[in-house]
């Protein structure tokens, strides 16, 4: 898989990787204790910008003294009972900072346009084939079907390319908070290695999986059940992924995965008839 390089060469964005807890109150009167919440990694400028914006929320809802970063931590002050109860909200608390973070990464890296004609080839590319997706009336059915067969409540036709990953269609039942146009990080997504090993990939639990309970991708959008199947054109170009996931465990069974591989091929069909339809070479319907 391509995530061993990946890893590397990107500035992955922090998870919680461990809590240094106060054993007791410094006082009988229950006066301020710190907590250390312990990083993956070095939170870079991407993701302090978005700490900023987020966290007067988070210390006003829990009715904390104070957050703030400390190189690789987060020290975190308040009482002790509320410390106490604080991990999953903390947990949940840098998830979302991280993909806020990421968001803005990819904004920025769009909206470079001294990157020149690549870059704007790349873009009137991706609207392209947004377009072409979101016109094509059987892909919102094709998405409801596959939540339904699978039970997972977000699911997405994604265009995946060497440079980008893009939502081409959406299901979304859950708020995920992803649209159709939106771009993730391509180096923080699983269809990324799809794009280069051609396979589906799917799995029921990933805190429980022997390989991705250590995935950093899970982790960081907050899902335990997966399935991403390629979508090819008839030329044999790849075009993206039919994916499905649920911050839920769910049972795919291989009848299921078949089904959404038979969705996935009768997309990139119906995705070659768009096209050619699109530039004239066949009648629309």
């Amino acid at each position: 898989m391509a995530m061993q390089n990946s890893s590397v060469e990107y500035p992955w964005p922090p998870s919680v990787a461990g809590f240094d807890m106060p054993s007791s109150p410094e006082s009988d009167d229950g006066g301020t204790v710190a907590m250390v919440v312990f990083l993956s990694n070095r939170p870079d400028y991407y993701w302090v910008e978005a700490f900023a914006s987020e966290v007067d929320e988070f210390r006003l809802e829990h009715q904390l003294q104070d957050v703030r970063i400390d190189a690789r931590c987060l020290v975190v002050t308040g009482s002790f009972a509320q410390l106490r109860t604080l991990t999953v909200a903390l947990r949940n608390f840098v998830h979302r900072v991280s993909r806020i973070s990421l968001q803005r990464r990819v904004i920025n890296r769009l909206s470079q346009a001294e990157v020149g004609a690549p870059a704007d080839a790349e873009n009137a590319a991706a609207v392209r084939d947004v377009n072409l997706v979101a016109h094509m009336p059987a892909v919102a059915s094709i998405l409801e079907s596959v939540s339904r067969e699978t039970g997972m409540r977000f699911a997405t036709v994604a265009r995946v390319t060497d440079t980008r990953w893009t939502a081409c269609a959406v299901y979304d039942t859950i708020n995920f908070g992803l649209r159709a146009g939106q771009d993730l990080a391509l180096e923080t997504t699983i269809c990324n290695e799809i794009r280069l090993h051609g396979q589906t990939v799917t799995f029921n639990h990933a805190s429980t999986h022997p390989v991705f309970s250590t995935h950093p991708t899970p982790a960081l959008y907050g899902f335990e059940s997966y399935i991403s199947v390629p979508i090819y054109r008839a030329n044999g170009e790849f075009f993206g992924t039919l994916c499905a996931v649920d911050p839920l465990p769910r049972h795919l069974t291989p009848d299921v995965v078949e089904t959404l591989e038979r969705y996935a091929r009768a997309i990139g069909e119906a995705i070659d008839r768009a096209a050619a339809e699109a530039s004239g070479w066949l009648p629309t319907r």
